[in-house]
């Protein structure tokens, strides 16, 4: 995890290098096709997957379970464990993201005229100011590692998959690459530790082998 760590923080500054090169994106969607990404990437704000498990979990979390049997129960407790997981995957991951914008203030893209590429200013609670890192992106990389452990078959091309559309936050003027790598990386990687963290407890996934994604409890 460490190592996984480290290598975020390195393709993050990779990135800081090529934001400049993404100045003409800055500001009003200038054509049809580039407001459709904006509009597109509207689909990782976290409030799509955390009111859907809110619900769920208090849905269940009323049953009379007395009237329940027990191979009912275990399906209902699966669910709910699930549930719990993607609201605690996606929340805690915004919640960090929202506190670190609060410490870098940088300023977005559409700001580039008055502060330049690389303008910060801490603690203006200010949502001009709150670019870095993308809290779209880190939701993106909550849902990548949620759908690597739903469907590990296919989790390189899922993973894939979401980085795209964090990244068309980019072109869509919303950010600069480094906000969407840095965001990525958050959510991907808390995501994984509370994963790792539950399965040390056996509590909705479980280790099989030495493996570094823990696997999806039936």
């Amino acid at each position: 995890m460490w190592k996984i760590a480290a290598t975020a923080v390195f393709m993050t500054a990779l990135a800081a290098v090529f934001d400049p090169y993404f100045k003409p994106f800055a500001g009003p969607p200038p054509n049809v096709a580039l407001q459709f990404l904006r509009d597109v990437t509207d689909s990782m704000k976290s409030g799509w997957y955390i009111i859907p498990a809110i619900i769920i979990i208090a849905i269940i979390g009323l049953m009379d379970w007395r009237d329940i049997r027990t191979a009912s129960r275990r399906a209902l407790l699966t669910a709910y464990g699930r549930a719990a997981f993607i609201f605690a995957a996606v929340s805690l991951s915004g919640i960090t993201v929202n506190i670190i914008k609060q410490f870098v203030g940088r300023a977005r893209p559409r700001m580039v005229e008055q502060f330049g590429v690389y303008g910060f200013s801490p603690f203006e609670f200010n949502h001009a100011f709150q670019s870095f890192p993308s809290g779209h992106a880190a939701t993106a990389g909550a849902l990548a590692v949620l759908l690597m452990l739903w469907h590990p078959r296919a989790k390189w091309p899922l993973s894939a998959g979401m980085f795209v559309l964090a990244c068309a936050r980019i072109p869509a003027g919303a950010h600069y690459p480094s906000d969407v790598v840095a965001g990525f990386s958050i959510g991907a990687l808390m995501t994984l530790a509370m994963a790792r963290w539950l399965a040390r407890r056996r509590a909705v996934f479980s280790f099989d082998g030495d493996g570094l994604f823990p696997r999806l409890n039936r």
